[in-house]
């Protein structure tokens, strides 16, 4: 087993290879989908930064109904 305590090493290659990259849009054309890809986070720190980004990249960003205090 991978998750065996002190197995490091893999004895065969990843099972299951990505063939094509993950799309957000592929199945939502929306408005509010093309909305969230065309925004730019700006004014925000490199972590936080790059996180929201990976959340848009991969459908979990939400964007917020109240304005949030920081």
């Amino acid at each position: 087993m991978s998750c065996q305590r002190g197995n490091v090493a893999r004895t065969r290659p990843q099972r299951h290879q990505n063939a094509q990259a993950f799309r957000n849009d592929r199945h939502d054309a929306s408005a509010r989908r093309k909305k969230i890809n065309a925004k730019i986070h700006e004014g925000l720190c490199q972590h936080c930064k790059e996180v929201l980004e990976w959340r848009v990249k991969f459908n979990k960003y939400k964007p917020l109904t109240q304005p949030k205090k920081w």
